[in-house]
């Protein structure tokens, strides 16, 4: 027996959130006991400080770039639009954007 599928229009995750001048902007699509999914968008220099996370996350660049660290690890990459990266947990790390820049985090 086969099941079928339902299609529907997917958002472009991208349009769903603005550029602001005076500090990065962030936007919850999902906050389940299990998961929590947010969208950023960073303008050009706006900056996430040295900090951990809980749990294992994956960023997922939408538009831009970034320059993303380790700091403990001294181990820095430029992450442009469509990579990914994985986030261990309890690991420090920061970010700082190179120019408008969106992401997704999982979490």
């Amino acid at each position: 027996m086969t099941t079928a599928l339902t299609t529907f229009p997917l958002p472009d995750l991208a349009s769903q959130i603005s550029y602001s001048p005076d500090k990065f902007q962030s936007q919850i699509l999902l906050n389940s006991p299990d998961q929590k999914t947010i969208l950023f968008a960073f303008d050009q220099g706006q900056e996430l400080k040295t900090h951990t996370t809980p749990k294992d996350a994956l960023l997922l660049v939408l538009e831009g770039s970034c320059y993303f660290l380790f700091p403990e690890e001294e181990k820095s990459q430029t992450l442009q639009a469509g990579q990914i990266i994985r986030i261990p947990a309890q690991v420090p790390h920061a970010l700082k954007a190179l120019s408008p820049f969106k992401m997704v985090l999982i979490k």
